[in-house]
């Protein structure tokens, strides 16, 4: 297993793509401390965790609160990987000049705000360790009309990257996103149903493989990243885009 006795934090695992990251961290050996505001939820996936074998221990933290964020990791103590997959609201839809200001800044604040606070907390951690890996989702692509300024805030979150990277890596610390161009799985149930087919449909047929990625692609792709097997990689973009992005 590539994981075994490390400790990894998952924020945000109580959604389709975090609960899918924290089982695959299981089952490759890791403790996933599963990070969310909804305790059933999160127990949810914990006892999924657990009746597969895996080790699960669950947090109810606010990723956007600073406190909440650095108690909870201070609880934890060792943090080997830190993965942030927290949901951000989306104004999608409307033209960037059609938006309150208001509107506009919030995705791009939260963003920013949640990826900092956890990768700080993990990063004080992990430079006392001298070894870690933070990991963040999204990426950023060509540019598309009407996504309000979810783009934007994946463009800072991206800047940030680059800048920890830089910075951690001489402590033993590497950074690296997990570039897709969207998991139609884990659009919501209460979607309706015909929206999450067109959806998978677009999103497939702006590829080169002819389909998306899946949540299972995802959890692989950060198993791989979080373990020794990629300790080389650092300061840049997993493309798994299936050829949507070129690079």
């Amino acid at each position: 297993m590539m994981l075994t006795d490390k400790q990894a934090i998952v924020y945000g695992a109580a959604g389709p793509i975090g609960g899918a990251v924290a089982k695959t961290f299981a089952a490759e050996g890791a403790t996933v401390h599963l990070a969310g505001r909804t305790a059933e939820r999160l127990e949810r996936v914990a006892d999924e965790i657990r009746r597969a074998g895996g080790k699960a221990e669950t947090g109810i933290v606010d990723a956007l609160d600073e406190r909440s964020v650095d108690e909870h990791a201070a609880a934890v103590g060792r943090i080997d990987i830190s993965f942030n997959l927290i949901g951000h609201k989306q104004y999608f839809g409307t033209p960037l000049v059609d938006m309150p200001l208001a509107d506009v800044e919030e995705p791009v604040r939260n963003m920013f705000r949640t990826f900092y606070l956890t990768s700080r907390a993990a990063a004080r951690q992990m430079i006392k360790q001298r070894s870690g890996v933070i990991l963040t989702f999204g990426g950023y692509g060509d540019p598309a009309a009407n996504l309000g300024a979810f783009q934007a805030g994946f463009g800072a979150v991206e800047a940030l990257r680059r800048s920890l990277a830089r910075e951690l890596g001489p402590h033993g610390v590497r950074v690296i996103t997990l570039q897709t161009n969207g998991i139609p799985e884990s659009n919501p149930d209460t979607y309706p149903e015909d929206f999450r087919r067109e959806v998978a449909e677009y999103t497939a047929s702006q590829t080169m493989l002819n389909r998306a990625a899946t949540l299972a692609d995802v959890g692989a792709v950060a198993a791989f990243a979080a373990s020794d097997h990629a300790r080389s990689i650092t300061g840049t973009a997993l493309n798994l885009t299936a050829g949507a992005v070129v690079n």
